[in-house]
């Protein structure tokens, strides 16, 4: 299943690979670290990964930095140069800079590239890593370990208050390819993006 609904911000997030398309600058004078939680809709066929297919879970998404832009465009470089195998690994070999974890649960899904910058009606953070793969998703030889990538878009608003809430997705397993004209094309395994609704930072 390919999701549209998140391929121009993953470009983004990504690599800024477009030349109509430059990566958006860091935000700047951001908190070193933060944290935020929200409601996940599971869609149907989400499997038991999380709590069960259609379920509600909350989750809370920690930030404990943000990736510059040498590093994104380091990490850009690679995936252009090299393909999404070659990213993938240095996804794996760099440190963990945040994560998302159900509710007073420990783990659940590093994330070792999250970008922040501001829109119009308050920011939006970008966030990918590499997804864990269980021992019998690989005993089985099954076609979801040719989707080894997690993305996340948060977007968020600011209130009159000060206090930012939004919404946003996870695409839990996800094939990134590069097309001709470095174009990017996000691909889902088979179902569609975790929803994360109520968003709201803590």
């Amino acid at each position: 299943m390919r999701v549209t609904i998140l391929i121009a911000c993953c470009v983004l997030v990504i690599s800024g690979l477009a030349i109509s398309a430059p990566m958006p600058p860091q935000e700047k004078a951001k908190p070193k670290k933060e944290k935020f939680g929200a409601l996940a809709y599971l869609p149907s066929g989400a499997g038991p990964a999380m709590v069960g297919a259609g379920a509600r879970a909350n989750v809370d998404l920690f930030v404990n930095a943000y990736t510059n832009d040498e590093d994104a465009k380091r990490m850009a470089s690679v995936l252009v140069e090299a393909g999404p195998n070659a990213l993938l690994k240095v996804l794996e070999k760099a440190k963990s800079i945040g994560k998302i974890t159900l509710t007073g649960r420990v783990g659940f899904y590093d994330l070792k590239l999250i970008r922040s910058h501001r829109t119009p009606t308050g920011r939006r953070i970008y966030a990918v890593g590499d997804r864990p793969i269980g021992f019998l998703e690989v005993y089985a030889g099954n076609r979801s370990q040719d989707y080894p990538f997690g993305i996340l878009q948060v977007d968020l608003k600011t209130k009159e208050n000060g206090k930012e809430e939004g919404e946003g997705a996870l695409i839990y397993s996800a094939k990134i390819k590069v097309l001709e004209g470095n174009n990017i094309d996000v691909e889902s395994y088979g179902i569609a993006p975790i929803r994360l609704m109520a968003v709201r930072k803590l």
